[in-house]
């Protein structure tokens, strides 16, 4: 089944145009190619966010797909650049996590060097250096909610967290942290909100005027991320951590160091993509092979002071 024919019986507008996407009905497996652009590039875009749309995807199709086979084009080694190497860590994360999902034969050298390159080396997350900017109130940004979630008491559905923040770095680094010893990208990317409950692990992807199905893609890598943090410990912080106060970071570090028994994800947003219903939200959960990992979905209206709903 072409994508055309596949668009129509999902009842889908449009695919990313630089994603090839069939089904083979024979055998049913669902086939995804990316481009070699689209490896190197931001995850938030359309053609990069391969996990986004094939849980969009195979959800609402569970009785006619039953595998899924991801590939890509391997790029020139002069493109290869961190966003590659967050894209192939992304990828091992989704064959560790979901059964239903494999790699193309001709793609699995890169996965394997990938693991080669970093499986004796210490592997530490960078940190908050300054606080965060005041934001003028007044403006509609995803920094001004962001601000205005920050004096919520119980603004997820009714729980209280013991402590919680917000821009929490994911920037992964060889060995110590510098310019040079840089895996992923790390200047701007960050957990836009996160929170402490006894011993649970709240991240929150906060989105305004934004219903992209990379929201998907982006929960996923900070949940993988943490995971590595919280619980196969595969990712650390340098000791420094332990007495950094900047946006809480001491404490994560301690819960790091504690050991923590669930880590939640949550999409924070005014408005989700038409393709994100619950039935994508249930099958992420119900086939994740990690049970202490759940994700979950909180929408707000966008007013001058947020309203949960």
């Amino acid at each position: 089944m072409d994508a055309q024919t596949l668009k129509k019986q999902l009842g889908f507008r449009l695919f990313p145009s630089k994603l090839d996407i069939n089904l083979d009905e024979n055998k049913d497996i669902l086939y995804i190619g990316i481009e070699a652009s689209s490896v190197c590039d931001n995850m938030q875009q359309d053609s990069s966010a391969f996990e986004g749309w094939i849980f969009c995807i195979y959800a609402p199709m569970q009785d006619k797909i039953k595998q899924v086979e991801l590939s890509w084009q391997i790029p020139d080694a002069k493109d290869k650049n961190t966003h590659y190497n967050r894209f192939l860590y992304r990828v091992i994360k989704m064959q560790q996590h979901f059964n239903w999902f494999s790699v193309a034969s001709d793609n699995l050298q890169e996965l394997a060097a990938f693991r080669n390159r970093y499986k004796d080396v210490k592997l530490v997350l960078n940190q908050p250096r300054v606080a965060g900017k005041q934001t003028d109130l007044k403006e509609k940004t995803e920094a001004f909610f962001e601000r205005a979630f920050m004096d919520e008491k119980q603004f997820y559905k009714g729980i209280q967290f013991d402590s919680f923040n917000h821009q929490l770095p994911v920037g992964l680094f060889m060995d110590s942290v510098s310019q040079n010893s840089s895996i992923f990208p790390g200047n701007k990317g960050a957990i836009d909100l996160w929170g402490i409950r006894k011993d649970e692990f709240w991240i929150f992807e906060l989105k305004f005027n934004n219903s992209k199905v990379g929201i998907l893609s982006e929960i996923l890598f900070y949940l993988w991320i943490m995971e590595d943090l919280f619980f196969t410990r595969k990712i650390g912080y340098d000791p420094s951590g332990k007495s950094n106060t900047i946006r809480g970071l001491n404490r994560v570090y301690d819960l790091a160091q504690a050991g923590i028994s669930k880590l939640h994800g949550v999409l924070l947003t005014d408005k989700l993509h038409p393709y994100i219903d619950n039935r994508v939200i249930d099958f992420i959960n119900k086939t994740n092979q990690e049970s202490r990992i759940l994700l979950s979905v909180q929408m707000y209206k966008p007013r001058i002071t947020v309203k949960l709903l």
